[in-house]
């Protein structure tokens, strides 16, 4: 098991809007709140395979070894689904050619303010929710 969560993601450029489970990869360190989502979310928003002014190719270390990646700065806003509402947080799409799940950086999980209480039973809750609320993990996504 694993912590997955559901967001709702929109492109600042296009409009366009999905929902979407992502994995929080607390492995997966930025400088700055990132996405990284397949190339089929990234063509769901409209950002693929024609992208906006502004991207850059960069690239990203794995445990499989080095990646190249296309980031499309301050791209995204990002807001976990729950009962009540959560405001957006501002991210870069980065968009993976190989990846076959959506990843949550830490820079954007702490800024969503998701707080892990077991990696292994995919138990969380988020900083604004009560103290005693614990929630499951999603189930997996394949954007294939």
């Amino acid at each position: 098991m694993a912590v997955r969560i559901r967001l709702r993601v929109r492109s600042k450029t296009t409009g366009r809007e999905l929902e979407v489970i992502a994995l929080v990869n607390s492995g997966f360190e930025t400088v700055k709140p990132q996405l990284l989502v397949p190339t089929r979310v990234a063509e769901l928003l409209g950002l693929w395979p024609s992208m906006p002014s502004g991207y850059s190719v960069r690239e990203y270390m794995t445990a499989g070894g080095p990646v190249r990646n296309y980031v499309i700065p301050d791209e995204l806003e990002v807001s976990v689904v729950i009962e009540r509402p959560t405001n957006p947080v501002l991210s870069d799409l980065v968009i993976s050619p190989i990846e076959d799940e959506i990843l949550i950086s830490d820079k954007l999980a702490g800024r969503l303010g998701v707080i892990v209480y077991d990696f292994g039973e995919g138990i969380w809750r988020l900083n604004t929710d009560p103290d005693e609320v614990r929630r499951r993990s999603e189930e997996r996504q394949i954007w294939a």
